[in-house]
């Protein structure tokens, strides 16, 4: 709801500072948000006499900025006044002079911030703290006994960092304010405090250990730190007691790490204040991109190690050959070391995931499981390799997951589910989800918005703490990530079975992808008119002898799955690709006639090269009417019927909306059957050679007699005719030769992104 106070800052500040280039206009809303912040604070910098104001807080301006005390009156108390309203402070009024109502709701915003017995006039450091989103009273999901905390680093450290938020939830400004407090009582100076674990922190951290009995603020903020990690404790104190002591131990306990007897150390301290905590700490796991020898695999094992982290799949069009393999997995388990299986295909921003997306990928990872014939009651944890905020964990990362919960429910839950991810992640999934999700937390990557604030999940199962080191010597050396395990996991660890032989990745058979001069054959430009177009990144050929006959055909494999293309896109279909190493065939026809090649624009803004799956019948040429059926997955039959929908792109209009097709009417033009469209922006004309004519403007109608590209440059689209709009006739675009306009697939193949529209 708006609120009129709030209403009319907004009003003032447009009003003040609309006219003004150093100012953004805010939208008057009555709703306290960022934007009326950064307003107020170029107002600020205005003020100050600041030429290139900017929506930062920064040193600059911090500098300047002037102590504004009770009677002053001007353009620094507006904005001191509007501050305090967008805070839910109440000054009294909103008039420019600093009275007692402003005095007093300035006194109770210190003393919110835990300072009750300051003065009430505006200082620089509670100027930056009133210019901010922050809260200083207890939000929903907050204690009163983190606030506490928050006031007493506020009042004791302030000056070496700034004022925080005390809303009375730890989260990443809490994390780093403890941090900058450590710094100080370690003797670090302020202009190389950081508020991070630096070399210098952990080597002056090192030497601290406490015993019971010693007293120091360390120990004082070891307590704040205990209380945010979930446990109660006497926050007065600076005593280290037998009753913190044995606080640590449970504390200790959950993370499986050592404490040393009647004594807090480096380890203690720094895993209370980062995610990560020692990494120099030993391990019982660990993870590996690497295809492990058995040179590697003893390395491993004589390192100390029990459990071994690898990729059950290799992620589409990348260089990196992770996949774990049936060799390598038999060595391991021959070692009496047990596998932990992940899967990570390009699953690194969280515009990635999607619901569909989760069933598609959790589809791969259930084939891949059963093609290395791993146990049943095996956990497979997905990859959330990115660092999303609530926000996107909400929007994108829940429907992925619900997505893989529901391709596991309708294969009859063989495998578990697990999630590798932050703390913020593991913990959200958790609340999201009844059903029990395995966690593999991503500790080590400690800075993350994900990691700094949150607590350890309680029932997590793998602690990934430490990345990229490299244990072992010579053709044993091996690059690893070290990772705790709790032993929570209720995976099978036991005997392999029998591999699906209907898949296997690392086996010898003809697997066709497409080659630079397929990708450049000259195609038809299509639409998919179905719900979803499966595009797979390759095919695996098959060949099948009937009658005497040689039959050579090739379709996907569900785990090839590379995309899913929306209904409305367009794309190219090269229609049957042979292969060019393929000479001896005497009927190349009869080659790879289940599957086209096609050229598609992913999600990303990325063009792409796929197969999707035509027919899996067709006859053979034995003069006897015989016909051969190749066997497919449901999946790819239920792709196959999607073909029948699949349309060439001169069936269709664009909708008045921009936003879907309808059909498509023909018009003569000179005994000529055409299609006619309007191009929505300006594009370029080329002859058949592919050689640059001219530029063709937006508006301009263009007649289609067919869908095909370019003789030589498949990125272009063959016109016949071109509306003159001086003439009023329509005309050849060259005398001499067949043109061409780019479709500028790049640009968007949904149908309000269409450069050729109507």
């Amino acid at each position: 709801m708006a609120d009129e106070r709030v209403l009319q800052v907004q009003q003032w500040l447009n009003e003040t500072y609309g006219n003004d280039s150093r100012f953004n206009t805010v939208d008057e809303d009555g709703k306290t948000g960022w934007s009326t912040i950064y307003a107020l604070r170029r107002a600020l910098q205005i003020e100050l006499g600041i030429q290139e104001t900017s929506n930062s807080f920064g040193p600059t301006t911090y500098s300047l900025c002037p102590t504004i005390a009770q009677g002053s009156e001007g353009n620094l108390v507006y904005i001191v006044q509007g501050g305090l309203w967008c805070k839910g402070y109440n000054p009294g009024g909103f008039t420019g002079y600093y009275g007692n109502g402003t005095y007093n709701a300035v006194k109770q915003l210190k003393t919110d911030a835990g300072f009750p017995s300051a003065s009430g006039n505006m200082q620089r450091d509670f100027m930056r703290a009133l210019l901010d989103m922050s809260a200083f009273t207890c939000l929903s999901g907050g204690t009163e006994e983190i606030r506490t905390i928050q006031q007493k680093l506020n009042y004791d450290y302030y000056d070496f960092y700034q004022i925080c938020p005390c809303d009375g939830l730890y989260n990443r400004d809490m994390n780093k304010m403890l941090i900058y407090a450590l710094q100080e009582e370690l003797g670090i100076s302020k202009s190389s405090a950081t508020g991070t674990w630096g070399p210098t922190t952990i080597s002056l951290c090192k030497s601290k250990v406490y015993s019971i009995g010693d007293s120091s603020n360390i120990v004082k903020l070891i307590r704040y730190a205990t209380v945010c990690n979930g446990y109660s404790v006497n926050t007065a104190s600076s005593t280290y007691d037998t009753t913190l002591d044995n606080v640590l131990k449970e504390f200790c306990t959950s993370l499986k790490i050592t404490k040393p007897a009647n004594k807090v150390n480096y380890t203690v301290i720094k895993s209370l204040l980062s995610s990560n905590g020692d990494t120099d700490r030993a391990a019982l796991g660990c993870d590996t991109a690497t295809k492990l020898t058995t040179s590697q695999i003893q390395t491993i094992k004589n390192a100390g190690y029990q459990y071994i982290g690898r990729y059950i799949t290799n992620t589409p069009g990348g260089k990196l050959d992770k996949c774990l393999t049936r060799t390598e997995m038999e060595n391991i388990l021959n070692a009496g070391l047990k596998i932990v299986y992940l899967f990570q295909e390009s699953n690194n921003s969280p515009e990635m995931f999607n619901k569909n997306k989760g069933k598609e990928q959790a589809m791969k990872a259930i084939y891949a499981m059963d093609s290395l014939g791993a146990p049943k009651n095996s956990i497979i944890y997905f990859a959330v390799d990115c660092d999303p905020i609530d926000s996107e964990i909400n929007t994108y990362i829940i429907p992925y997951f619900s997505g893989v919960i529901d391709r596991f429910v309708d294969e009859g839950g063989n495998y578990s589910i697990g999630v590798y991810g932050t703390r913020n992640v593991c913990l959200s999934l958790k609340k999201a989800f009844s059903t029990h999700l395995n966690l593999y937390v991503s500790d080590a990557s400690y800075g993350f918005s994900g990691n700094l604030g949150f607590t350890m999940p309680s029932d997590w199962s793998f602690d990934q703490f430490c990345t990229d080191i490299t244990i072992g010597s010579g053709s044993g050396a091996v690059a690893i990530d070290k990772v705790g395990v709790s032993g929570a996991d209720n995976a099978e660890y036991g005997s392999l079975r029998t591999p699906n032989e209907s898949y296997d990745p690392t086996a010898n058979i003809a697997i066709y992808t497409p080659t630079t001069e397929q990708k450049k054959a000259k195609g038809r430009l299509y639409v998919n008119m179905t719900d979803n177009l499966h595009v797979y990144s390759r095919i695996i050929a098959t060949e099948d002898v009937m009658s005497g006959t040689s039959e050579k055909y090739a379709v996907p494999h569900d785990n090839d799955l590379m995309y899913t293309l929306p209904k409305y896109a367009m794309y190219v279909n090269f229609g049957v690709i042979q292969d060019e190493k393929d000479t001896t065939s005497s009927r190349p026809e009869q080659f790879h006639r289940c599957s086209y090649l096609i050229k598609f624009l992913d999600n990303q803004g990325i063009i792409k090269y796929g197969y999707i799956p035509a027919n899996n019948s067709f006859p053979v040429y034995d003069n006897a009417g015989t016909s051969f059926t190749v066997s497919v997955s449901e999946q790819v039959a239920q792709d196959i019927q999607n073909y029948d929908y699949q349309r060439e792109f001169t069936n269709y209009f664009v909708d008045e909306t921009h936003s879907k097709l309808v059909s498509s009417s023909l018009t003569d033009i000179d005994g000529t059957n055409c299609y006619i469209y309007k191009l929505k922006s300006t594009v370029q004309l080329y002859n058949a050679n592919a050689e640059y004519q001219k530029t063709l403007p937006a508006g301009t109608q263009v007649a289609l007699t067919t869908c095909n590209t370019g003789e030589t440059k498949n990125e272009l689209i063959y016109i016949a005719k071109i509306f003159n709009t001086e003439t009023k006739k329509w005309e050849k675009p060259l005398k001499s030769s067949n043109a061409f306009i780019t479709y500028k697939l790049e640009e968007g193949c949904m149908p309000s992104d269409r450069v050729i529209n109507n």
